[in-house]
Order: structure tokens, then C-alpha cells, then sequence
């Protein structure tokens, strides 16, 4: 047994098997030796794991390789229907991908990462880069930052490690006094923008959702490429949809609140 960040015992084992769902989730369909190169475990090792997940349909066999099966899927569904905010905001981000003819999403906080809790879009799929269950830093994203400026100081360091803050382009802030400014500027304007700060060739405008009491519940997103995103529609149009939006969810939010 080994022991995570907070001194609790760990089971290994336990550990590789989600480092292999992992290495699938980021670059599937794999063979036993690429996961064997990416994991860092010997051949015969990622059998066992591999067999061992196939009978519990975690992963699947296609044309001699591995991918993610269909089990996480009930996990995650499952997670999802009991957040009050998807319940709330399904039809909220349905019709920001509409009015923008964007990708729209709903996006919570969790340990640090912004996580996609839904998606929403009106255009080919190949082309977008998140869905549902990505994992992101809130340094880079409008989403991670909308939620980072409704967050007190004292939160904000807890979600970040200063210092360790990673580059995913030229244009992401990785210096603190920069994303102080920035978080500062996010609250006094209520949106928060990325231009190019996660994804190259991506702009994306966001804002966070809170209840009357200041309750942190995610935020709302939507991005595109600069091709399709000018200087206005980034600045002006899609910000107004996106608090427009987010104004009804706040309210239904409330009124929920009252009825429980």
C-alpha cells in the first residue's frame, strides 16, 4: 500500500488500473505494449489488468486493441443526474449553443479542474476538442477562471498551485500576479474570456453560476474557432447571450431553493 496526498493508505493495484483507464481515455484504442510504454508496467501485468476490466466492461477489445468500455458511463450518468446545476442548466446550455451556433457548456469545479458536466453544439463533432467528463485547468479555460473569481482567495489557493501553473499555449497565463489581475478584472466585468489560452485557434467566453448565497454551482461556457469568433461577437455578442442565460438559471436556481 502506498499513501495519497492527504495520509490515507492506498491499494496500488488499485492505482495502476486507473492509470490504464487513463492512458485509453487520452489516447485509445492502444495495444498491450503501447500501454505497457505509457503506464510503465510490464507486458504480462497489463494482461492480467486488461482481462480483468474486460470482464467487468470497463475496457473492450477492437481489432486487437483496447478501448474504454461502456461501464464508466453508468457511473458517470449516474453522478450527473444528481447535480442540481445539469438539472437546472440542461436546457439553459441547449439554447446558447442554438442562439450562438457555438459549442455550449456546463462545466463544475472539482479538485482543482474544471469537468465538463454537459455539451451542447450545432456543428460536426470532430472538430471539438472537450466532451462530456473533460478534465481541465481553471488557469486556462474561461470556465476555470469564471469559477475561480466567484471563489474567495483562500479557495483559489486551495484549487491552484502557484508556481506550478501549466502552458498549454503562448497566450496562457501562468504567473500569479497576472491571474490575480486577471480574476480581479472577471469579477468586476462578471465574464471571463480565452483567447487561445487552452486550445490554439479556440476563443471561448464563459461566466460563473451562483445561488443567492454566493454558492459556487459552475459556470457556463461557450467557445469556437477565431475563424468563425470575431473581435465582437467575442467581446459583446456572445457575452450578452451567455448572461442572459445565466440570469434564468440563477432564477430557477432560487426558486428551486424554495420549493425543497
Amino acid at each position: 500500500m502506498a499513501r495519497n496526498g492527504h495520509g490515507s493508505k492506498t491499494i496500488k493495484s488499485v492505482g495502476n488500473a486507473f492509470r490504464i483507464l487513463e492512458a485509453l481515455e487520452a489516447n485509445e484504442p492502444m495495444g498491450v505494449t503501447e500501454l505497457s510504454d505509457d503506464v510503465g508496467l510490464s507486458k504480462g501485468s497489463i494482461h492480467h489488468y486488461l482481462a480483468t476490466l474486460l470482464e467487468h466492461d470497463f475496457v473492450e477489445r477492437c481489432d486487437g486493441k483496447y478501448q474504454l468500455g461502456l461501464r464508466p458511463l453508468t457511473y458517470g450518468g449516474e453522478v450527473r443526474e444528481r447535480e442540481k446545476v445539469f438539472q437546472i442548466g440542461k436546457e439553459g446550455v441547449d439554447r446558447l449553443a442554438k442562439t450562438t451556433d457555438e459549442t455550449a457548456r456546463l462545466v463544475v469545479e472539482r479538485g482543482g479542474y474544471g469537468v465538463t458536466l454537459y455539451q451542447s453544439t450545432h456543428h460536426d463533432r470532430s472538430g471539438i476538442r472537450t466532451h462530456l467528463g473533460t478534465q481541465e485547468d481553471l488557469h486556462s479555460t474561461a470556465a476555470g477562471k469564471a469559477m475561480l473569481a466567484a471563489m474567495d482567495d483562500e479557495r483559489i489557493d486551495d484549487a491552484l498551485e502557484w508556481g506550478a501553473l501549466p502552458r498549454h499555449t503562448d497566450n496562457t497565463i501562468v504567473d500569479e500576479s497576472s491571474l490575480r489581475a486577471e480574476i480581479d478584472d472577471i469579477r468586476s466585468r462578471g465574464i471571463a474570456f480565452d483567447d487561445e489560452e487552452q486550445f490554439e485557434g479556440v476563443r471561448c467566453v464563459a461566466t460563473a453560476l451562483v445561488t443567492e448565497m454566493d454558492e459556487l454551482l459552475g459556470a457556463i461556457s461557450v467557445s469556437g474557432p477565431v475563424d468563425r469568433i470575431d473581435d465582437e461577437t467575442f467581446s459583446e455578442d456572445i457575452p450578452q447571450e451567455i448572461r442572459n442565460v445565466a440570469g434564468v438559471i440563477e432564477v430557477n436556481t432560487t426558486y428551486l431553493d424554495w420549493m425543497e
